[in-house]
């Protein structure tokens, strides 16, 4: 027997599922955003597990046609705009690497043009790292950036073989990079770190301060609004993921602080709404180490955030607090502060 079931996001966007058992397989799959749309996929799906697919024609579309019916998808699930734009800068990478070695038809993509890309993707050298111009040093990407593009390739050429436009997922078989950096403790700042940002942070103090205290991403803090503040918590919107924060408590301290910000709707930080002001924010805390270390600790703004979330765990908050406190969508992330933050909390029981 087969059935639909629906599944409510995060975000709030309804998905519907099929489950159903042929031949003594039981199924479950994806079958769309409506209850209409789910009937008729289940249908076309329960046939084809029973009698097989039948060979269908390659349905004609260009390789940028179809990243737009990709990327209008991506934004049903509320994926934020800043986000749908990297998603589209990645994709377009690929497509022009494959233009640009004779390859410009999205059903002639293989697994070798895959495979050529992600090897001169590894290769590439950024050089606009914190201080490296001025001894032309350089790096490569990090495992980190390489496994994020390796995912949105696969999933936009999934929807791709999907959708019908292609036969085989040229990426299906590209595995991951070994990330062995990712499991590095994330540097916070020491208290006597903290204590002199905040002497020379002069009108960057409050900003500073609600990095320190909330935890949020900087980049949600720059377009952060009074009415985000309620009786109730902090009620955002994070531009990363496009996740909703929800009545997030803040301490006293916080509204004390924010106090005389707080008495429209307008940004909280109007004065940090040039690229150039959000720079010197920037620039004005790394000025405190030296250049080596800035790159070596990779210290910049969302080293706040990594500094509230290990005031937090040592002061015993459950990881899966944390987790709601930050937004992140899995506790793995969130685990990556937890396995290093109680170091001292451990060596209490070492005699």
């Amino acid at each position: 027997m087969a059935v639909i079931f629906k599944f409510k996001t995060k975000t709030g966007v309804t998905h519907y599922y099929g489950d159903l058992v042929v031949k003594g397989k039981r199924y479950r799959r994806f079958l769309g955003l409506s209850r209409k749309v789910a009937k008729l996929a289940l249908q076309d799906l329960e046939y084809e597990l029973r009698y097989g697919k039948e060979e269908e024609e390659i349905i004609p579309i260009t390789y940028s046609q179809a990243i737009l019916k990709f990327l209008s998808q991506v934004e049903l699930t509320g994926t934020s705009k800043a986000q749908i734009k990297y998603i589209s800068s990645r994709l377009n990478r690929f497509r022009q690497f494959c233009s640009k070695h004779g390859v410009s038809d999205i059903d002639k993509i293989t697994q070798e043009n895959a495979i050529s890309f992600m090897t001169a993707r590894t290769k590439e050298h950024i050089t606009n790292a914190y201080d490296f111009g001025k001894k032309k040093m350089w790096k490569h990407p990090a495992p980190s950036t390489i496994n994020r593009d390796i995912g949105f390739q696969k999933r936009f050429f999934r929807f791709c073989t999907d959708s019908g436009w292609i036969k085989i997922n040229p990426w299906a078989t590209i595995a991951r990079l070994s990330d062995k950096e990712g499991m590095k403790q994330r540097y916070s700042f020491s208290k006597s770190e903290l204590d002199s940002i905040f002497e020379i942070s002069g009108l960057f103090t409050d900003f500073y301060f609600v990095l320190l205290h909330t935890g949020i991403r900087p980049t949600d803090a720059f377009v952060l609004k009074s009415d985000a503040f309620t009786d109730t918590g902090l009620t955002m919107r994070q531009r990363k993921t496009g996740d909703w924060l929800r009545n997030i408590p803040v301490s006293q301290a916080v509204t004390d602080r924010l106090c005389g910000r707080l008495n429209n709707n307008d940004y909280i930080f109007p004065e940090l709404q040039s690229d150039m002001e959000k720079r010197k924010t920037r620039i004005l805390i790394q000025s405190l180490f030296e250049p080596e270390f800035v790159r070596e600790n990779n210290i910049n703004l969302h080293t706040f955030r990594h500094t509230y979330a290990h005031l937090m765990l040592n002061k015993g908050m459950p990881k899966e607090v944390l987790q709601t406190f930050l937004g992140h969508r899995s506790i793995r992330t969130t685990e990556i502060y937890a396995n290093w933050v109680n170091n001292v909390e451990l060596a209490k029981w070492v005699t």
